[in-house]
């Protein structure tokens, strides 16, 4: 059977506009590469599950900065040893829980930022009693007003990849020393076939982080409960 997959974007209206200011306890600085001049980021990547509070180097990730490449890598083999998956890892990549103010009105499934995806607990209670795997954390919110939500941040790994296709220009060659590879998220997005391991019912693309992918069984399952706060679009597969 051909899995159908479909990229998450927030819900537009008055009744969506749930809020966060905040950012995850710890992450990885910038890490400015010397032949590109850029820094291969990922912004999105967040892994709240992973807890730096007791490593001894946990200090070293509290501020944001820009290093110098070497330095990021360091810190990136350093940081490693206590992720108990695999995950690229790249500059900016943040860990522990979502630290921060909270405001709006909260529905079932939320995106308060487009790679931040968080549901109710109920949600989440839900959607795994109808078989979908989700790895949700909690997170240290202060609510503007008197109604307090209760809320987990879901923690999404990074699968596939875009297929080089659907870039008109063709795709830029990556970087030889930071393999950064650059260009802007086409107009008509088609995944790479090849890529997608098909483990996961929620995951976030290797070459854009900040793409949420659901597979059909997910959207299902969101849609048969009449959960409301995103939208999805099919995206081809080749």
């Amino acid at each position: 059977m051909t899995v159908r997959f479909f990229e998450v974007t927030a819900a537009e209206g008055s009744r969506f506009t749930g809020f966060i200011n905040g950012v995850h306890r710890w992450g990885l600085p910038g890490g400015l590469c010397p032949v590109c001049q850029a820094s291969p980021g990922g912004l999105g990547e967040a892994y709240p599950s992973v807890d730096l509070s007791g490593w001894a180097h946990r200090a070293d990730l509290v501020e944001a900065r820009q290093e110098p490449l070497e330095e990021y890598e360091r810190l990136r083999e350093l940081v490693r040893l206590q992720v108990p998956f695999e995950a690229p890892l790249r500059p900016g990549a943040e860990f522990g829980p979502l630290t921060g103010k909270a405001s709006g009105k909260w529905s079932a499934l939320d995106l308060p930022s487009p790679w931040t995806l968080v549901m109710r607990t109920e949600t989440v209670d839900l959607l795994r009693e109808a078989g979908i795997a989700l790895r949700a954390s909690k997170m240290d919110l202060r609510f503007r007003g008197k109604t307090e939500v209760d809320l987990r941040e879901i923690e999404l790994h990074c699968r596939g990849r875009l297929h080089d296709s659907c870039f008109p220009g063709g795709r830029e060659r990556p970087c030889e020393r930071c393999g950064r590879q650059g260009g802007s998220y086409p107009d008509a997005p088609v995944l790479d076939g090849s890529t997608l391991t098909g483990d996961l019912d929620l995951f976030r693309l290797r070459d854009y982080t900040t793409i949420i992918i659901a597979t059909e069984r997910f959207v299902d399952a969101v849609n048969r409960f009449g959960f409301e706060g995103v939208v999805f679009k099919e995206l081809p597969v080749l």
